[in-house]
């Protein structure tokens, strides 16, 4: 690609990606700056590997993929272990959030494993075959962790009284 074309490509690509790209990094992340950081290694990540992008499909898979990855490499990290958000020793309370944000919240409590397979299914809109395809696991695989998922958040929402 020619410098113009790579500048448009990268700056499509920010404006039609980033912020799903950001849901993802705090969906795994659970804090913002870290997405940010995640966010910005994957654009680095893309500019040396934009030559390898065959669709606007492709450039979305791939997208997720690396999100996913660099968010749980970030998440693995020494440091990122021991840390705790500073709205965790805040004690942030739910009581005023609307009912879209206290899901969130919840969903921001379950493995990583039922976490990104809801996020990816419930807040990306992607079907069980384009997830599977996506992690690399069996579509079977998919549906198991969804609905261990759904009945690991009914658990949560109901310990904490937003449901049932």
């Amino acid at each position: 690609m020619q410098s113009s074309e790579t500048e448009q490509f990268i700056n499509d690509t920010v404006e039609n990606y980033s912020d799903m790209m950001f849901r993802v990094a705090y969906n795994i992340t659970c804090n913002r700056e870290d997405a940010f950081d995640v966010c910005q290694d994957v654009f680095m990540k893309l500019m040396k590997n934009k030559n390898k992008i065959q669709s606007d499909a492709h450039l979305k898979a791939w997208l997720i993929r690396v999100t996913v990855n660099c968010a749980k490499n970030f998440k693995g990290q020494a440091y990122n272990r021991y840390t705790v958000p500073i709205d965790d020793l805040n004690g942030a309370e739910h009581d005023n959030l609307d009912d879209k944000l206290v899901i969130t919240s919840c969903v921001q409590k379950l493995s990583e494993k039922y976490k990104t397979i809801i996020y990816l299914y419930y807040y990306e809109n992607m079907s069980i075959s384009e997830i599977a395809c996506l992690l690399g696991i069996n579509k079977n695989t998919v549906k198991t962790r969804l609905a261990r998922g759904r009945e690991k958040l009914r658990t949560i929402l109901e310990k904490e009284n937003y449901y049932g």
